[in-house]
């Protein structure tokens, strides 16, 4: 009996985090990925922003950088964080609901860098 309870108990946790992992998925695009640059070569990059997203071809996008500022007074004891634009890419084409390529117009666009579709 106890040990049917521990397998149930078990098999319960399994089915959540999997279930959890699934949807983290998505989420992670639409909130912690999107619009990051992911690869960066030759003039072009590859973005995190698709269809899916609203992107198209041909648009043009701003790309961010967000730098950790030093600590300013012994009472702050999180980071501060500045958002830098570095640049701007345009859409050369969406491979699919998540991913597009895109040619780099100007700046000094790096892997991790943040491009925002025009609000």
């Amino acid at each position: 009996m106890r040990k049917s309870v521990l397998v149930n108990v078990f098999l319960a946790i399994f089915l959540i985090t999997a279930a959890g992992c699934a949807s983290m998925k998505a989420a992670g695009h639409k909130y912690v990925m999107k619009g990051q640059i992911l690869d960066v070569s030759g003039g072009e990059a590859y973005l995190c922003i698709g269809s899916a997203d609203g992107a198209t071809a041909g648009q043009e996008l701003a790309v961010y950088r967000y730098v950790k500022l030093p600590f300013a007074g012994p009472k702050q004891t999180t980071p501060s964080f500045k958002r830098e634009e570095v640049g701007t890419v345009k859409i050369k084409q969406v491979v699919d609901v998540h991913y597009a390529t895109a040619t780099i117009l100007q700046g000094n666009i790096k892997e991790n860098d943040v491009a925002e579709l025009g609000r």
